[in-house]
């Protein structure tokens, strides 16, 4: 277990090591804050099981699925692995019933047309070149000539042709020969179309049944087990990231690895069962759960005579491991000058320019 003398004889150890103690002197005493590391994941599967009730058109082969009385009573065994996923398709037992549609046939009158298989169509449509408004330059389109005839025909000839309401010479549209319209092309004039909902044939599937003629009902049972990790980073704060990396690069971690049927071992430190205990309380819906974890004591140690530094200090694999960082103050002592320096240099830039 690491003790505060521990703690002071590594930092005394480390000074003398960097050949420091002649000028700075040894320290008699420390100011000690201790901090414990607990870093790993959790992985719990949570299980949740619902019921719904299902309507499949046309026949289904459910003989595959296992069957229930009480969904919350089926047996299932946790998994071995909490991180994989499953989700059970049931059946409850006696729900399943088949119905044939009122249909009779899975077919019904077609919504559209009314069962007829074609729906009234226009027979001419306006035409699309000269929209009806200047079908012929005689007769406006309605075979009595009404107009002399212009003087710009003969600088369009190529583009009129002979009225076949009027017969005037080169004044009607050349698409629909001064009528207006055109036959439509869907019906080809005949006044009826097919149908495109039903293709002409006066019916469509049921929605209800979808065209098979008839249902299957049951009552589903879902059993879901889905993994959830949580990553366990203590304290999440308050420790500088540099002084953590040394720790975690160099520490003598304490790891465990427990799942949900293990207790904690009585052999780990107090610290470390203290940290570990409220983690792995089960969550709503764990069935399952897997703890990889590990923990490190370390020590912030400041000692009177260097107040400008501060000593982190670890187990590691062999000995304690010390690593040192500037104090706070010292560090804005370091980016005042610096600043200070910038400060100069962007002056003497200035009159230099």
């Amino acid at each position: 277990m690491l003790s505060e003398t521990d703690v002071l004889q590594a930092v005394r150890q480390h000074i003398a090591e960097r050949g420091e103690a002649p000028k700075m002197g040894q320290p008699t005493s420390g100011e000690i804050t201790w901090h414990s590391l607990l870093e790993g994941t959790i992985v719990r599967c949570i299980e949740t099981r619902t019921e719904n009730k299902q309507l499949h058109r046309g026949r289904i082969d459910l003989s595959d699925r296992p069957r229930y009385d009480r969904l919350e009573q089926y047996p299932l065994a946790p998994p071995k692995n909490p991180a994989a996923a499953l989700t059970l398709e049931l059946v409850q037992r006696g729900s399943v019933n088949e119905d044939p549609c009122p249909c009779g046939n899975g077919k019904v009158a077609c919504s559209r047309c009314q069962g007829r298989g074609d729906l009234s169509c226009a027979s001419t449509t306006t035409c699309s070149d000269c929209r009806g408004i200047d079908a012929c330059l005689r007769c406006d389109g309605t075979g009595h000539r009404t107009h002399k005839a212009p003087e710009e025909a003969r600088q369009v000839a190529e583009e009129r042709v002979t009225c076949k309401k009027c017969g005037a010479f080169e004044a009607a549209c050349s698409t629909c020969r001064g009528r207006g319209h055109v036959t439509c092309s869907t019906c080809r004039g005949r006044g009826v179309r097919e149908c495109p909902d039903c293709d002409g044939e006066g019916t469509e599937p049921h929605k209800r049944c979808g065209g098979t003629g008839l249902t299957v009902a049951w009552t589903e049972g879902i059993i879901s087990r889905q993994p959830r990790t949580e990553e366990i980073k203590w304290p999440e704060s308050g420790l500088p990231y540099v002084a953590r990396q040394h720790a975690r690069q160099d520490g003598d971690w304490r790891k465990t690895s427990l799942t949900h049927k293990d207790s904690v071992p009585d052999g780990l430190e107090a610290e470390f069962k203290a940290l570990l205990k409220p983690r792995l309380k089960p969550r709503d819906g764990e069935i399952a759960r897997k703890a990889d974890l590990q923990y490190l004591p370390l020590a912030r140690v400041v000692v009177p005579e260097h107040r400008h530094r501060v000593y982190y200090v670890y187990p590691g694999q062999s000995k304690l491991r010390v690593f040192i960082l500037p104090s706070s103050q010292r560090t804005w002592q370091i980016a005042g000058a610096v600043l200070a320096v910038l400060a100069v240099l962007y002056l003497l830039s200035r009159l230099l320019s």
